[in-house]
């Protein structure tokens, strides 16, 4: 007797017609994964099991073969423990492989903390389990925090997260004594931060404070080059001499020539007119210190990202050649609005300003609300894919114009007069946040201004 089908029967590729197989529909069994896991807890048909530590975990070799490209290898029969029915994982904890894999299994684990998120990491970079390694990356970046901002840069720096990493030095500039004296910040994190123009610092004594408190705090100290190389960070003119003389000469390094040489070349260039920068923020009358931090990873360059003040109407002028007079012709640009009713909102433009009337695209522009209706938080509208060519609009006689339907107008004397509006069409509301466009950034589609700013883009080299 015959049993099964032949090939044209089954479907099969050598008596189906390319258009009969255009039209297969393709069945999916979503429960299937939930009977092998179950299989699993249940210990049936386990055919390997893995030894972590003490402890033994029995499993399927199919199911981490398609999991982890790393056991995979180890599986293929190349090697001699490949058909062993015990495999070793060594300096791996076991509680961490437990939660490796309730995820292969599963598809999900449950993570008590980030210090334990950070190892789940470390394990899925090792076992080469690329699907936990994208869900424990995206999930750091989610609860990236002050206090665990040291940890997560040395994360990004071992395992090439730069998204993350430029996000968690955005976060250390804010709170750059807190996060930079901790040890556990790598080198290259550090390195990044004093070269920048925008810590949230008091004074240059804090920057070498911070440098020399996190230099103590290493396990293994750094050669004399090493800390010359990072102290040259520091900018010494900008110091008083009593903190020069008081602190900075006691430290053992600046007993050395080369830590004089430092000190002789700034002051000289300093005495010669190359003044260094006093470090600082965007000065701004809207935005408060978290949105500051939060429109710098919006814009998504960390470190490198720095806002220059162009522009402010309540001392520049609410009109709208004021504006251009300060903004055209300047680059990239963020502008900030505050409305009277206390709303901040805004959006950012890598095209320059210029008076002269109609569109232009630009890439990479959006709107955001920083303070709205209901209390929502920040959330960022990312400009339509089929209206590029109308990202922003020029007009002389007006402030920043953003979108083809005019999504954002400031209009001229935007402060005296509730003519400028709101009316989203070329920038995409967010999913999770249906409203009204014309009333998602100030509750109703006129506003009053209160305060605006225009910060140029720039980044450092």
């Amino acid at each position: 007797m015959k049993h099964g089908r032949d090939k044209q029967d089954c479907g099969a590729e050598g008596g189906t017609s390319k258009r009969q197989r255009d039209s297969e529909i393709v069945l999916v069994g979503g429960e299937a994964k939930l009977r092998l896991a179950a299989l699993w807890r249940e210990e049936k048909w386990c055919d390997v099991k893995v030894r972590v530590g003490s402890e033994v975990f029995p499993a399927h070799r199919v199911v981490l073969a398609a999991e982890s490209s790393f056991l995979a290898i180890l599986f293929d029969g190349q090697f001699k423990d490949s058909l062993s029915p015990i495999v070793d994982v060594r300096e791996i904890d076991p509680c961490v492989f437990a939660l490796a894999l309730d995820f292969m299994y599963d598809g999900t684990c449950a993570v008590k903390d980030v210090s334990t998120l950070q190892e789940v990491l470390s394990l899925a970079s090792v076992l080469q389990i690329d699907a936990l390694f994208a869900a424990a990356a995206t999930a750091l970046d989610q609860h990236l925090t002050i206090d665990n901002c040291a940890s997560t840069l040395a994360c990004t720096d071992q395992h090439h997260l730069p998204h993350l990493k430029n996000r968690a030095e955005v976060v250390a500039q804010e709170a750059f004594v807190t996060v930079a004296s901790d040890p556990a910040v790598p080198i290259s994190s550090l390195q990044a931060l004093l070269q920048n123009d925008n810590l949230n610092v008091e004074s240059e004594q804090e920057v070498f404070e911070t440098l020399a408190m996190w230099l103590k705090g290493q396990a293994e100290p750094l050669c004399e080059e090493e800390q010359i190389t990072l102290f040259a960070l520091v900018r010494f003119p900008l110091l008083s001499q009593d903190f020069i003389d008081s602190t900075v000469l006691t430290e053992p390094v600046f007993a050395t020539l080369g830590a004089h040489k430092l000190l002789l070349a700034q002051f000289k260039e300093f005495v010669f007119g190359k003044k260094p920068k006093q470090r600082g923020r965007a000065n701004s009358h809207i935005l408060s210190n978290e949105q500051h931090r939060q429109i710098l990873s919006w814009l998504d360059k960390g470190n490198a990202a720095k806002l220059e003040l162009l522009y402010r109407a309540s001392s520049d002028g609410w009109k709208g050649l004021h504006f251009h007079s300060k903004c055209d012709n300047k680059g990239a640009t963020i502008t900030v609005i505050k409305c009277s009713g206390g709303y901040v909102f805004g959006g950012f433009s890598s095209a320059p300003w210029e008076s002269h009337g109609g569109y232009k695209p630009s890439a990479g522009a959006f709107l955001f609300s920083l303070h709205r209706p209901g209390g929502v938080g920040p959330v960022k509208l990312a400009l339509k894919t089929d209206h590029e060519q109308h990202a922003v609009h020029f007009s002389a006689s007006h402030g920043p114009l953003f979108g083809g339907g005019l999504d954002i107008s400031v209009l001229d004397s935007a402060n005296s007069n509730a003519e400028s509006y709101t009316w989203l069409s070329t920038y995409a509301l967010p999913s999770g946040h249906e409203c009204d466009g014309c009333e998602f950034f100030t509750g109703a589609k006129n506003y009053r201004a209160a305060e605006i700013e225009v910060f140029r883009l720039s980044l450092s080299p």
